[in-house]
């Protein structure tokens, strides 16, 4: 029954290889509303069990698995839909409290490119994602086109990069307030490949690596497979071999 979401391990809810996120998804649109209530609940009794079984070496890895999970998923027969949001906040959020309860914080910075075809999807999927499972979302992308809201300026992406430097400057004001918080977060750097990314400073973003409970990754390469991310444990916890 999808009640009982019987993986043998917690980075299988998430599994980009298998699609589990979509398989999940699937499961609960087959239910009846109630069904679907008691489901969803059941999901998160499984993922919360799994998560105060792991040590922090653990805990840790897993997090920066499943943050890698969710962006890889986007790229492999991904949909998105109340089911697959459903699905993230109540695996991912779920396993995302529990990283916070253990006094860990989740700091994934995304610096990738995209063509100006696909980048208005990247721009919105991947925050939703990442939202969905409890991470604040932020970018100078993101930021450059409430900018352009903000003034009526139309929210078009060949017009965006005029406003780049200053929606970088409020990204980073956005993450200073996450370190004071003390919230899990995504900075989500996407360039239009054309585009000259000298003027972007991680500095901010990267900051809080080597300081306690804080896990800093790190991702340039595409999100595909066999490319790999940077990752800074916190001081004390090491992966596990």
């Amino acid at each position: 029954m999808s009640e009982e979401w019987l993986f043998p391990r917690i980075t299988d809810f998430w599994e980009y290889r298998t699609k589990a996120v979509v398989s999940g998804a699937e499961q609960l649109e087959e239910l009846s509303a109630d069904a679907r209530l008691r489901s969803l609940a059941a999901l998160g009794d499984q993922v919360r069990a799994h998560a105060r079984r792991l040590d922090d070496g653990l805990l840790v890895s897993a997090g920066f698995i499943m943050a890698e999970d969710l962006y890889k998923s986007l790229f492999g027969g991904f949909r998105w839909d109340r089911d697959v949001a459903d699905y993230i906040a109540a695996s991912a959020g779920v396993f995302m409290d529990e990283f916070s309860r253990r006094g860990f914080v989740l700091h994934y910075i995304i610096d990738n490119s995209a063509s100006e075809n696909d980048l208005p999807v990247m721009l919105t999927y991947i925050p939703a994602i990442f939202r969905a499972a409890g991470m604040l979302v932020t970018g100078p992308q993101l930021q450059a086109l409430e900018i352009m809201e903000h003034f009526g300026k139309t929210k078009d992406i060949a017009a965006m990069p005029p406003y780049i430097g200053e929606g970088n400057k409020v990204a980073d004001e956005v993450i200073r307030l996450c370190h004071q918080d003390r919230r899990s977060y995504v900075y989500l750097n996407l360039e239009l490949m054309e585009a000259d990314s000298a003027g972007i400073s991680f500095d901010v973003a990267l900051s809080k690596a080597n300081e306690p409970g804080v896990v800093v990754v790190y991702r340039n390469q595409p999100p595909v497979a066999g490319t790999t991310a940077q990752v800074i444990s916190p001081p004390g916890v090491s992966f596990p071999s």
